[in-house]
């Protein structure tokens, strides 16, 4: 057996080998992201935290973040009630049924492409014994945190060796939505309008040509504090619009923090000088990561805000960046998504419950969700 060690988000964030079980896609568990985190700010901050590594004679195998989310967070990115509620089998399963069923729940390997860490220099056996134990460790964690429920997210339904270890230790599998990836394999932005069908194509010429016609001016940069709160204060406008209860004052900081340690790129539209529409995406590797969006539609009334600065300006940009080869549109909006030419990624949310009544409701939710 290896040695299990529980460490903060600073001390593995400071070791070199936890890097390296971060592959291109791991991004929300990489150093940088770690420090993001550590800054405590934001609308998503967790309870409690932490990693879990197994190593064997000091040469670390595997590793798993870990997050407890409860009340005091109310954002559908990591809450499992509110990531359930949206699925078909939650129905007539009221909100407060699910939370005090499942909250404080134990989020596991990150709330996007959640895994296991492996370590590229271990064997195939060391690593699949070494991510058993961390599944076990991350559950007895959750006990000892007084969670009600342990679960990851969106785990790669092709990752058939960690779902086999889940459903082993007790997990069950329910729907998750689809992670959508875009692959910027085109020599430029006219030859991946011209791969597109042709009604599609004419309608984002449209697109582009009502910016124009408007005077919209758009541009790009990366985030720093010259730009921050302005890029902030359009997310806010965005989530007051959809009753998320952030504040302007945790996203300024939150995107401040991100700022600080990480390449973030923003793509902007603006008219007489003023920005009106903004997506941020944070660079990893060969990848982007589609992060957040912002608009005021007061500015941008009638304009197709998102459409342009969600997928035109930050497709043009992975066509003819040499360091960009993938853009990763996360989940939701499936066919605006697969209509600009993403690939959808199969998922599945897996879940154990640890109390009595979050047992009961999971395995009611299982058992509604199984096909017929």
């Amino acid at each position: 057996m290896s040695s299990l060690r529980i460490l903060s988000l600073t001390e593995a964030g400071e070791l070199a080998p936890w890097a390296e079980m971060c592959s291109s896609a791991d991004l929300f568990c990489t150093p940088p992201w770690l420090a993001v985190e550590q800054s405590g700010s934001g609308p998503w901050v967790p309870a409690a935290s932490a990693c879990l590594v197994a190593e064997d004679h000091l040469q670390l195998l595997a590793g798993v973040t870990l997050q407890q989310f409860d009340r005091t967070v109310d954002d559908d990115t990591c809450r499992v009630d509110k990531m359930l509620r949206a699925l078909p089998c939650a129905d007539g399963m009221s909100d407060a049924v699910l939370a005090g069923a499942l909250l404080p729940s134990l989020m596991c390997g990150g709330w996007f492409n959640s895994t296991v860490l492996s370590s590229p220099r271990a064997s195939e056996a060391a690593v699949t014994e070494a991510r058993r134990e961390l599944i076990a460790r991350a559950v007895a964690t959750g006990r000892d945190w007084g969670s009600a429920s342990v679960f990851f997210p969106y785990v790669d339904a092709a990752d058939a060796a960690l779902r086999t270890d889940l459903r082993a230790a007790g997990f069950l599998e329910l729907s998750a939505p689809a992670r959508h990836v875009f692959d910027c394999d085109y020599p430029s932005h006219e030859a991946y309008l011209a791969a597109l069908p042709s009604r599609r194509r004419v309608r984002i010429r449209k697109e582009l040509r009502q910016f124009d016609d408007a005077g919209a001016v758009t541009g790009q940069a990366l985030l720093d504090d010259s730009n921050v709160e302005q890029i902030a204060t359009l997310a806010h406008t965005l989530e007051r619009k959809y009753g998320q209860a952030s504040t302007l004052e945790e996203l300024t900081g939150w995107f401040s923090a991100i700022a600080k340690n990480t390449r973030t790129r923003v793509f902007t539209a603006a008219l007489g000088g003023q920005e009106f529409a903004m997506s941020l995406w944070l660079h990893h590797e060969n990848r982007m990561y589609g992060f957040h969006a912002g608009f005021d539609y007061d500015i941008g009334r009638g304009l197709p805000m998102y459409s342009v600065v969600g997928y035109h300006l930050p497709i043009a940009y992975g066509c003819s960046a040499s360091d960009t080869t993938v853009l990763e549109y996360g989940i939701s909006a499936d066919e605006a998504k697969l209509l600009r030419g993403t690939e959808a990624m199969p998922q599945v949310l897996c879940l154990k419950p640890l109390s009595e009544q979050s047992k009961t409701v999971v395995e009611g939710l299982a058992i509604q969700s199984l096909p017929t």
